[in-house]
C-alpha cells in the first residue's frame, strides 16, 4: 500500500507498543517536515525518543517492506493533505473515491482469485455469508443472494452464537465460512473461527483489522480493508460503514463473472 495512514487504520491502537504509539504520534504531527527533509530513520529515531528497533517493528507489523517503501507512504500521505479538494457536495465524493483508492492499492488480485477457488471448489457443499456486527447485514446478504443466484446452496448467518454453533458441527467437507466483520479479533469470534478450522473448513474473512496471530492459521484467504478516513485533513465527513465491504462484494463478483468464459 502506499499509504501509511491508511495502513495504520488496519490495526488496533492497543496492539502497538508505547514506543511505537510515541513513533505514530510523531509522524502524525511532524508529517510534512518528515517529507520535506526527507528524515533518515537516525534522525527519526531520535526525534521520536525511540530507537531503531521500535521502527522496524511498527514497519513489520503494518506490512511495510522497509524503510524505502515507508518513505515513499508518507510522501503519498503528505502529497494528499495538499490536495485542495472542492467544497459542498464534492467533498462527499472525494471522501469516497479516496476511501476506495485506499483499498484499491489494499487489495491483493491473489486473494480475490484464491477466494474464488475457495468457492467454485464450494459446489455441492455449503458457502456461509456470516456478518459480525449487523451494520454489515447489507453487504453480507448481498454477496449472499448474488451466489444464490449462481446456483451455489448459500446460508446466511449473524453472530447468534446457538446457530452459528450449531451450523459449525453439522458442516460438511468442503463447506465454505465467509465472516464480514469491520472491527475483528473480537474473543468470541476468534474462538469460532478456531472451532471451524479445527473441523478442517475453509474460512475466507473479510475485516477491518488486521487478522490476530491466533487465528491466522485457520484462515484459507485474508481480505484486509481500510474502513475509516485514513487522514481527516483530506475528508472530515462521515462515509457509511458498509462501503468498503461493498466495494470488495463488486470487486469479487467482477472477477467471478469475468472468469466463467
Amino acid at each position: 500500500m502506499r499509504s501509511f495512514l491508511s495502513k495504520l487504520t488496519t490495526i488496533d491502537e492497543k496492539d502497538l507498543t508505547t514506543k511505537e504509539k510515541k513513533i505514530v504520534d510523531y509522524i502524525k504531527n511532524h508529517l510534512k517536515e518528515i517529507v520535506e527533509t526527507n528524515m533518515k530513520i537516525e534522525r527519526m529515531a531520535q526525534e521520536a525518543g525511540t530507537g531503531y528497533s521500535a521502527i522496524y517493528g511498527l514497519l513489520k507489523k503494518l506490512n511495510i517492506k522497509g524503510f524505502r517503501d515507508f518513505a515513499i507512504s508518507l510522501a503519498n500521505d503528505a502529497e494528499n493533505q495538499d490536495i485542495n479538494i472542492a467544497k459542498n457536495d464534492e467533498n462527499v465524493v472525494a471522501g469516497y473515491i479516496n476511501l476506495i483508492k485506499q483499498n484499491y492499492a489494499l487489495t491483493e488480485k491473489r486473494s480475490i482469485f484464491e477466494t474464488l477457488n475457495i468457492i467454485k471448489n464450494a459446489h455441492g457443499a455449503r458457502i456461509f455469508f456470516c456478518y459480525w456486527e449487523n451494520l454489515l447485514s447489507g453487504p453480507a446478504q448481498e454477496l449472499f443472494n448474488f451466489f444464490y443466484k449462481e446456483g451455489y446452496n448459500s446460508v446466511l448467518l449473524d453472530s447468534d452464537q446457538e446457530i452459528l454453533r450449531d451450523r459449525i458441527n453439522s458442516s460438511i467437507e468442503n463447506d465454505v465460512f465467509v465472516f464480514y466483520t469491520r472491527y475483528g479479533n473480537s474473543t468470541r469470534l476468534n474462538n469460532f473461527i478456531e472451532s471451524i478450522g479445527k473441523f478442517g473448513r475453509k474460512i475466507i474473512y473479510v475485516s477491518g483489522k488486521i487478522a490476530s496471530n491466533d487465528i491466522t492459521q485457520y484462515l484459507s484467504a485474508i481480505h484486509t480493508l481500510i474502513v475509516d478516513n485514513p487522514d481527516k485533513t483530506i475528508y472530515k465527513g462521515h462515509i457509511s460503514n458498509s462501503v468498503p465491504f461493498n466495494y470488495f462484494n463488486d470487486l469479487l463478483i467482477y472477477h467471478y463473472l469475468n472468469s466463467q468464459d
